[in-house]
Formats: structure tokens, sequence, C-alpha cells
């Protein structure tokens, strides 16, 4: 499995840990981001080898080729010096520096394609490691959002459980015939004040009348006057 291939499954496991098995999300994601940086070190430390790497080889090769360039004088001076069997041990040495410093050229090109592979390797990493702390805040929230609703729920199921509206209905019902029990009594106590008032009067209109029909019985007609000038005060 590639490095980027094995970034993408570790951060999508630690997700849907999360989010599936209602784990603490910020300590999953959390725990996803420090892994990634442990990659990330990993693979910092690897560029900085194979940086290492090719610079030492380059160093090889550079030198391989100075000393191929020695031979190469070497042999044709011998050659102005009319030594050929010095020209020729020369040219073999060169041969064999030319050698070295094509398979050394070989093994740098190959290093320089592992350093650039691994450099991009890390930049990949970098932006799954933001991605990662991105995608973080998005997932605490939707477990606050997801809480928040399994606990209405929660609360929702227990009402209709435990019948409370019935509850509150039976509590209302009994405080409002509560109340209209005190207005009656308040209606009937209004009422009977006022019958005792005109009860009063009536019976002072009552009194005076049977008051003057006793004075017509006993002093006789001659009051008579008397007692209509009284009722007329009276009706007045």
């Amino acid at each position: 499995m590639g490095i980027f291939s094995r970034i993408g499954n570790m951060l999508k496991g630690y997700t849907n840990s999360a989010l599936d098995a209602l784990e603490d999300p910020k300590i999953v994601v959390e725990q996803a981001i420090r892994d990634l940086e442990n990659v990330k070190k990993e693979t910092t430390d690897a560029v900085a080898q194979c940086m290492a790497e090719e610079k030492r080889l380059n160093a090889l090769y550079e030198e391989a080729n100075k000393k191929v360039g020695l031979w190469h004088n070497r042999a044709a001076n011998a050659l102005k010096s009319n030594n050929e069997d010095d020209a020729k041990e020369a040219l073999e040495q060169r041969n064999n520096f030319k050698a070295q410093a094509d398979k050394l050229k070989e093994s740098l090109d190959e290093q320089k394609q592992q350093v650039v592979l691994l450099r991009d390797s890390l930049e990949e990493i970098n932006d799954r490691i933001e991605e990662a702390k991105r995608r973080k805040e998005n997932i605490i929230a939707q477990a606050k959002v997801n809480e928040a609703n399994e606990n209405v729920n929660k609360v929702l199921t227990k009402t209709a459980k435990n019948n409370v509206f019935e509850e509150l209905e039976r509590m209302e019902e009994k405080v409002n015939s509560k109340k209209f029990k005190i207005e009656s009594l308040r209606e009937l106590e209004k009422g009977y004040n006022k019958d005792k008032d005109f009860s009063k009067y009536d019976s002072n209109v009552s009194t005076d009348n049977d008051l003057a029909a006793l004075k017509a019985e006993v002093f006789g007609e001659d009051i008579e006057s008397d007692l209509d000038s009284l009722k007329k005060e009276i009706e007045g």
C-alpha cells in the first residue's frame, strides 16, 4: 500500500470511528492528527536521509569525474613523451574511473527521483494534516448536534412514558375549578348584601303604613288627612 493510501485510510478510519461508534470525536480526531504528524516526521526524516545520500553520491560522482580527467591527461602526456605503455596504463585507470562515474551517475539519478517522490509525499501529508484540522471542527460540531438531538429524544420519550401532559391537564383543571368556585362565592355574596339592603327599606315602609293604619283605628277619621299627608310624604 502506498503512503498516500495509508494516510487516506488512516484519516477516513478515524473520522468514521468518531461518528459511527459514538466515541469522543475530539479525542479520536486529535489522535488522528497526531498520527499524521508522526507520519510527517518519519517522512521528513526519510527525505533528509535521501537528500544526504544524494549529496554523498553527487560528491563521489564529481570525484570520479575528476579522476577520469586526471588519468586522461596523464595518458596524453605519456603519449607525448613517446611512452605508449604508460599511456595505455593511464587509459586503463581512466576507463575504470569512467565506469565508476557512470554507475555513480545512475545511482545519483535514482536518488534524485526518490527525493522528489518523498518531497511530494511530504507535501501531501502536510495537506492532509491541514484538511484534518479543518474537518476536526466540523466533526466536533456535528457530534455536539447529534448529542443534543439524542438528549431531546430521550426527554420526549420520558415525557410520553410518564404522561406528563396528562398530569398538567389534570392540575390545570383543578386550578380552574377552584377559581370558578371562588368567583361564584363572590357573586353570591354580592347578591346577599343587595337583598339585605332592600329588605331594610321594605321593613321601614311597612312599619310606617301599619302605624298610620293603627292611628286611624284609634283616633278615627279625623286623622285621615294626616294619613294622606303621610302617604304623600312617603311616596314623594
